[in-house]
């Protein structure tokens, strides 16, 4: 199989230290010619973000940039609505053929707790063809519960099938939600964060935090 292009989506609200880490490895695995990270405007199935679109594409600028052969794109803040991986996947496909972006199979890099509940994402078996899953657990699940997990919410006939696309990587042990609550409360973050994401953060005054200077804020 040739190598494939990820997609990395997601709130990044803020991206952290360990999105980083793991598209490093995830790209490393796989062996993939290019990685996509797609902020999104808001998740369907999460609440409004903490911070708006131009900051969390500006941030997570500064979290990927300087790794080659990714790209970080507003395609989906363009559009100014919830959201969906089966159109933003359609729209890579598109351009794709354009030469837009580069050829190769599609892998959608997901959490754990996001595969379970797969099955109630839009147009969900027909994204499955689109843009194979790559699993990365999330706590609370480990390597040792997933089979079960796994058979229990997709039954034999996908069940191997997911198994197949989790990736032996360790689980994401830092949470975007635990970051905006260290930072509401003025605790420390440690590396939680890369440094340039972090300065941004409190220059533009985000989550509750008191700015400082030394970096400009995207304005909506």
């Amino acid at each position: 199989m040739s190598a494939p292009v990820v997609l990395f989506g997601g709130t990044f609200d803020p991206p952290h230290r360990r999105h980083v880490e793991l598209l490093k490895g995830v790209d490393a695995l796989l062996r993939a010619k290019q990685a996509i990270v797609i902020p999104a405007w808001r998740n369907p199935q999460r609440g409004e973000p903490g911070a708006s679109g131009k900051d969390r594409l500006a941030m997570a600028t500064l979290a990927f940039g300087d790794m080659p052969d990714v790209t970080v794109s507003g395609m989906e803040l363009d559009v100014g609505a919830p959201s969906y991986s089966i159109d933003t996947v359609r729209r890579i496909h598109a351009m794709q053929e354009s030469g837009e972006v580069m050829r190769g199979p599609l892998r959608l890099l997901i959490g754990s707790d996001q595969a379970l509940n797969f099955t109630s994402w839009k147009d969900w078996a027909d994204l499955v063809a689109l843009a194979t899953p790559a699993v990365v657990l999330r706590p609370p699940h480990t390597r040792e519960d997933w089979p079960a997990l796994v058979h229990e919410r997709h039954g034999e006939q996908w069940a191997p099938r997911w198994l197949e696309w989790t990736l032996p990587i360790d689980p994401v042990d830092v949470s975007s939600t635990d970051i905006r609550a260290r930072l509401a409360k003025g605790e420390p973050l440690g590396d939680r964060l890369p440094a340039a994401v972090e300065r941004y953060v409190r220059s533009a005054g985000l989550y509750g935090v008191t700015g400082v200077t030394g970096v400009t804020p995207a304005r909506s």
